[in-house]
């Protein structure tokens, strides 16, 4: 049987994450070969994954990440059971090189992602090693990104950041505008706009984007409303029109009021025209994606 020493277990509990008597059982089972005693650190990580897979997940974080071209943004949900563990440096790093693979790669869902390559394990491996060194269920919710590579500005905003990790916390949007050029009046744009996402919370970027058979069906609920109100069926049309309207400045990100409007009455497509005129070329906003923690 091969001697371990107390350094060698304390070698591997560092690497590891692992508890000293775990450590120093692989060891041994391992006859004292640290990257076999590693692989069975895992293996039990994976055992100990299964078994936690049931468990609540209430807490956790969702982390964003921008390239430094500002041409790709990916954005993760990361739960796990508790807010202590949501805080650990084991958890952050996962959820931060999570994200910047998700942008990297432009994933489009978890399934994808688990199959994706983080470091020299797949996104999933990793997952159940983190689950084995924090002792807790841990899930990857939802993930989204954003650009290909194309001329574009994407821009970030993370609520409630954490000191220790600023692309962590309780809500993120990333936002990407089109554009041929990226001045910092253009940055700055999509990083209010990101701000605005965060706050009202749109569900399309313009009216032309609220698929038809929801139109139809507000339709539907505001000419019965006007029936049960008993006004006159001429003034209906006008109305149902104003109605709509109203569900658009409130949906549509382009047609919301600007949030730093306190008059409530100068619309996004408004301050995005002001500074295409002011950029000398035309913006468009591209897509958005909001994530908040726990929020389906």
């Amino acid at each position: 049987m091969a001697t371990i020493t107390a350094q060698q277990v304390q070698k591997l509990r560092e690497t590891s994450g692992a508890g000293m008597m775990d450590c120093k059982n692989a060891l041994v089972e391992a006859a004292g070969d640290f990257d076999k005693a590693i692989q069975l650190l895992r293996e039990k990580g994976k055992a100990s994954a299964a078994k936690k897979a049931g468990r609540t997940t209430g807490q956790g974080l969702v982390a964003s990440w921008v390239s430094a071209d500002g041409r790709k943004a990916g954005v993760v949900e990361v739960n796990c059971e508790t807010d202590f563990v949501a805080r650990t440096k084991d958890f952050l790093e996962f959820i931060t090189k999570t994200a910047k693979l998700v942008g990297e790669k432009t994933v489009a869902d978890v399934p994808s992602l688990l199959t994706q390559n983080l470091g020299n394990e797949t996104v999933e491996a990793g997952l159940k090693e983190t689950i084995g060194k924090l002792g807790e269920n841990i899930l990857i919710k939802k993930v989204s990104a954003l650009g290909n590579g194309t001329p574009s500005v994407i821009e970030n905003y993370v609520h409630a950041p954490l000191p220790q990790a600023p692309q962590c916390g309780s809500l993120a949007v990333i936002l990407e505008i089109q554009s041929e050029k990226s001045t910092e009046e253009i940055k700055g744009l999509a990083k209010e706009l990101c701000m605005q996402v965060a706050a009202a919370n749109p569900r399309w970027i313009s009216k032309e984007d609220v698929p038809a058979d929801i139109v139809e069906k507000e339709k539907a609920i505001y000419k019965e409303q006007c029936k049960q109100s008993g006004k006159p069926e001429q003034a209906w049309p006008k109305i149902l029109d104003g109605k709509l309207n109203d569900f658009f400045k409130q949906f549509c990100l382009m047609e919301q009021s600007h949030i730093r409007d306190s008059s409530g009455k100068t619309p996004v497509n408004v301050i995005v025209k002001q500074v295409s005129e002011k950029a000398g070329v035309p913006l468009k906003v591209k897509g958005f994606v909001r994530l908040k923690m726990g929020e389906e």
